[in-house]
């Protein structure tokens, strides 16, 4: 039943053709919803997280997206905080220790993933780091991406 519901899914989004023109397979565009899927709390950032990801691909930047880690891990971080000996997890979904996209999914996305996943914002963000609430604020810097985990990560 869940199979159905998602090969629905991928046909009404039209997902195979529009991953194709960005390049993308089936696989890699699921992977990077699932991604979205983890990290996005809010319906609004999901775009926004889609484009920071396709620009850190782009750029062949290592993805850095805590989710995969902690989908690594097999388990939440102590205190729901991944650390950073978490980071040095040994594992091909390690998005710190290997750059490109992790070998497949890590969560099984909804629409709204999965859309983003293929329409991905056009922004100059290459960096995110949730507040508090859940939101994200984006840095377009690696100085001002540390200015916002200094600022929400205390």
């Amino acid at each position: 039943m869940m199979l159905a519901r998602f090969q629905k899914e991928m046909t009404s989004l039209n997902l195979e053709e529009r991953a194709r023109k960005l390049g993308l397979s089936v696989r890699e565009a699921v992977t990077i919803a699932s991604l979205i899927e983890r990290e996005a709390k809010l319906d609004s950032e999901r775009r926004i997280i889609s484009g920071v990801i396709h620009n850190r691909l782009r750029r062949n930047m290592p993805l850095q997206v805590d989710a995969t880690v902690i989908y690594a891990m097999g388990r939440q971080p102590n205190r729901g905080v991944v650390t950073y000996q978490d980071l040095t997890v040994d594992s091909p979904y390690n998005t710190y220790l290997h750059t490109g996209l992790p070998p497949g999914p890590i969560a099984s996305p909804g629409r709204a993933s999965l859309l983003a996943a293929v329409s991905p914002a056009s922004t100059p963000y290459l960096y995110y780091v949730a507040r508090p609430d859940g939101s994200h604020a984006f840095a377009r810097t690696l100085d001002e991406h540390n200015r916002y985990k200094k600022q929400y990560q205390r």
